[in-house]
């Protein structure tokens, strides 16, 4: 006798989670991202009262999350001492927006130029090992010299945005350029033959398959970048004028105390969320392009 096997029973299920839409990718990656970021500023908070007491912290030098807190939002007299008296919580919030904006500018000119340089200059590693022996010393003499020191000479050499990319480059290069050099060269060696069985140059292969493989490091220099590119930024305005954080620092440095602290919490914050931005796209592209797209 012969059993009757129903398909619907005996059918495996779809697998509708194998492949997931780039938009559950993305929401996933937000919603974590979001808590990482409650989760810091509470941590940071945290420590920042804890070492003030620790260190029994003079309260005229160093201010506490509560006082950050009455310098942008409170107008009442209990803010005496934490404002100057000629500068309100709404011109205070009003000139940190303003120098956050030009600082953003800033940064975004030395990332996007050192992410630029770094990808050609990886690029021609792997197609041109003989560029790796004449630059590497090169990046390493930049690694090696301390930004504070080099930054003058920068800003002696170019002038106006053109000193804000150089120092702002300079920072993102040399993390960018190790760990993209890492992910090209990390191909798979039989996709590379492939590639050469099929006729396909070095420079085919460097496109249909060691770019490809080298999006989770290159994601990885991103993330990297991201905030040393707002300290360059900072950097290079502080020695330059008066534009952006910087510059607010130089102001700020005798007189406002708080603000200064003020400026210290908005730069962390905004370094957080844009590496946790980074992390976003980085998931969404991943999950469309990377070397696992469309596996479990």
């Amino acid at each position: 006798m012969t059993a009757v096997i129903d398909p619907a029973v005996t059918a495996p299920p779809a697998d509708t989670d194998a492949t997931p839409s780039i938009a559950k990718v993305v929401a996933r990656r937000a919603l974590t991202s979001v808590t990482v970021l409650v989760s810091a500023m509470i941590g940071l908070g945290v420590i920042w009262i804890a070492m003030f007491r620790l260190f029994d912290v003079n309260p005229l030098v160093g201010k506490t999350p509560a006082n950050v807190w009455q310098y942008l939002f409170t107008e009442s007299p209990s803010a005496r001492g934490i404002r100057p008296q000629s500068l309100s919580a709404e011109a205070a919030r009003s000139e940190l927006w303003g120098a956050l904006g030009t600082t953003l500018v800033d940064a975004a000119i030395g990332f996007f130029t050192g992410l630029a340089i770094a990808l050609v200059i990886a690029a021609l590693f792997v197609l041109v090992p003989a560029v790796e022996f004449a630059f590497m010393p090169i990046a390493m003499l930049l690694r090696s010299v301390p930004l504070v020191a080099m930054a003058p000479v920068l800003l002696m050499m170019f002038t106006g945005k053109a000193a804000i990319a150089a120092i702002g480059a300079i920072v993102v290069l040399f993390p960018a350029l190790v760990n993209i050099v890492i992910g090209l060269r990390s191909a798979s060696p039989q996709s590379l033959d492939v590639v050469k069985v099929y006729g396909g140059s070095d420079r085919d292969a460097l496109f249909k398959v060691r770019i490809p493989s080298a999006l989770p490091n290159f994601f990885a220099a991103v993330r990297i970048s991201v905030p040393g590119a707002v300290v360059g930024a900072m950097l290079a305005e502080w020695l330059s004028g008066n534009e952006g954080f910087g510059g607010l620092l130089n102001r700020y440095q005798g007189a406002n105390k708080t603000g200064v602290w003020a400026i210290v919490v908005f730069s962390v914050v905004i370094s957080i969320v844009l590496y946790e931005i980074a992390t976003i796209i980085e998931s969404a592209v991943l999950a469309q392009w990377g070397p696992n797209a469309g596996k479990r």
